[in-house]
């Protein structure tokens, strides 16, 4: 009965993120880069290619952070584990 609730929910958190996703695409609420017909809309200006770089660096450097703390945190429970097992066998 948990697993038929469990499917439940996620179909309609699905259903309910495609209805958003509709919504929002139908909507004008994109930035309209370029009137120009013949213009690249894949062609970043200098503010946005800045703002990549600075975004890209930002999601770097955390989830290196983030993992370099999960190690430390990690590292420090292995050994206080191995000192017990060690304490134990003496």
């Amino acid at each position: 009965m948990k697993a038929l609730g469990a499917v439940a929910v996620i179909l309609i958190v699905l259903l309910a993120g495609g209805a958003i996703t509709s919504n929002l695409l139908s909507s004008d609420l994109a930035i309209q880069q370029t009137t120009d017909p013949s213009g690249d809309f894949l062609t970043a200006t200098p503010d946005q290619a800045v703002a990549f770089l600075l975004v890209t660096g930002f999601i770097i450097f955390n989830v290196l952070g983030a993992g370099l703390t999960l190690m430390i945190v990690f590292w420090l429970l292995n050994h206080g584990v191995a000192a017990v097992r060690q304490e134990s066998a003496s």
